[in-house]
């Protein structure tokens, strides 16, 4: 009976696994080859330090227009967003409408500001990088390295490629004059080599931001049952065989995929599968989060305008040099958040309402706790944490862009085992953790690049370790794929 039963098993199992690889083997080699490139290389981001060089230092005494002010005469009433800096001569307001569209007023008058022109921002780049500009080009949307969510791109915008030997390219936008993001040769050939092939990321298909989602899901889907299904043949096929000494009963490369498959195909089953996690199926790492839990706490308000002072009558601000200010509350009182060469935040009362923040510019700890007691969920403990732990930490984007998240932080956990990791100097919620997300970082982060503390990322011997299993991984799927082409070619000869 176990005879009859293993036969007709691997009589459906067989074809099934063949018709899903040839489905999904070239895809699954492409995801392992890229994603040997993006352990070193990744999607081409801006830190906030260098969205901050490209802006001049600001008088805040010169800033004398209230937000209210420049919003009047902008014609909004409610901006998405706001924030103040000065990408020229003159410092603006830059506010955002509910249809992502921005608009500019110049922050010492509140007069509407026009937008950058074309020679204007050929001007600019070329005062700010030192090179020569090859040319401008205006994008009214996104192109590849301005469709990821982590770029903020006022559109439309100027594409400067400069003339210099690293291949810049610098994106300024039209209604804001900032520039917001820049890429080089080097990061564009790596970008598309990793993250593009790795994430499925044409522009075009990423601007379908539901459309992209599905295909993602529904492509990893079906690569963890190929890939599974391969692990389960290869293991009932040495089990079958096990009177000839544990050596496959394939021939020829199907020996060689079969032995692959027996030594990476668990890999492969997990780091697909984790892949897939990666888009939250169903949003189910959702389920235990409660929106309401830290809204009391810091977070970017430009609906605060009405009670917001000129930033010129705010007294702190007084000899402060801030490249950008940004309206923010925190436990219901109004703040300008500036932000400094560095990146580095800090808050001032943005009216007299607000309580003065600490000497050493962050809040104190008994404010921030009182902060975090609102909402539904009740404050089991607090404290300030001076380390990383194992859920907030230096991920693999972080390593590659030698980014450190902020420390210290204050630590904020709940009866329902929700956890707030949260700026000092703001109030603002870092990470929000829940039991769920917690889980999702061991099956995500942990299987999909072996993040395990144990493991010390980031080090020489983990390295070592990820590539060689990636490598392994590699191999697997070119085999795959070398008796998927090959099956083909005979079928079609065959005809």
């Amino acid at each position: 009976m176990a005879g009859w039963l293993k036969k007709r098993t691997l009589r459906w199992l067989i074809p099934v696994h063949r018709y899903l690889g040839l489905a999904m083997s070239l895809i699954l080699l492409l995801w392992f080859a890229s994603g040997i490139v993006m352990m070193f290389e990744g999607y081409p981001r801006t830190p906030a330090s260098d969205r901050m060089a490209w802006l001049a230092p600001m008088d805040p005494g010169q800033l004398a227009a209230t937000p209210t002010r420049a919003l009047a005469a902008l014609n909004l009433e409610e901006p998405a967003a706001l924030r103040i800096n000065q990408p020229g001569e003159r410092p603006r307001i830059h506010a955002m409408n509910a249809q992502g569209q921005w608009r500019s007023a110049f922050a010492d008058t509140g007069q509407p500001a026009p937008p950058l022109n074309r020679q204007q921002a050929r001007k600019r780049a070329r005062e700010l990088s030192g090179a020569a500009v090859a040319s401008v080009t205006r994008l009214d949307g996104p192109d590849q390295w301005t469709v990821n969510s982590h770029v903020r791109a006022p559109a439309p915008l100027w594409r400067v490629a400069l003339a210099d030997d690293a291949g810049t390219h610098l994106y300024l936008s039209r209604p804001t004059g900032e520039v917001i993001h820049s890429t080089t040769f080097h990061e564009r050939v790596w970008g598309y080599a990793g993250p593009v092939i790795h994430w499925i990321y044409p522009t075009q298909l990423r601007q379908l931001s539901g459309v992209w989602r599905q295909v993602v899901l529904w492509v990893s889907g079906i690569g963890t049952l190929a890939t599974l299904s391969g692990l389960i043949l290869g293991l009932m096929l040495m089990r079958w065989n096990k009177r000839r000494g544990g050596v496959s009963p394939l021939q020829g490369l199907f020996r060689w995929h079969h032995y692959l498959g027996l030594a990476f195909g668990t890999l492969a089953a997990t780091w697909v599968f984790s892949g897939l996690l990666s888009m939250t199926p169903f949003y189910w790492t959702s389920a235990d989060r409660d929106p309401a839990l830290g809204q009391r706490l810091g977070h970017s308000s430009p609906a605060t305008h009405e009670q917001a002072s000129a930033p010129a009558q705010v007294g702190g601000l007084a000899g402060a040099t801030p490249r950008e200010l940004q309206l923010h509350r925190f436990n219901g009182q109004r703040y300008y958040r500036t932000m400094d060469a560095s990146g580095a935040e800090q808050l001032y009362p943005a009216s007299q309402a607000a309580a003065p923040v600490g000497e050493d510019g962050n809040l104190p700890a008994n404010r921030v706790r009182e902060a975090a007691k609102a909402g539904d969920s009740e404050l089991t403990a607090f404290r300030k944490q001076n380390a990383y732990d194992a859920y907030y930490y230096a991920g693999r984007a972080a390593r590659i862009g030698g980014e450190q998240p902020t420390l210290p932080v204050y630590r904020a956990t709940y009866d329902d085992g929700a956890r707030l990791y949260i700026d000092p100097a703001t109030g603002g919620v870092l990470q929000h953790s829940t039991p769920l997300t917690r889980l999702n970082r061991w099956l995500y982060n942990g299987l999909h690049s072996l993040d395990f503390p144990v493991l010390n990322p980031g080090s020489v011997a983990w390295y070592a370790l990820v590539l060689a299993l990636l490598s392994g991984g590699t191999l697997l799927c070119l085999s795959a794929t070398w008796l998927s082409v090959r099956y083909l070619w005979r079928r079609k000869r065959g005809r």
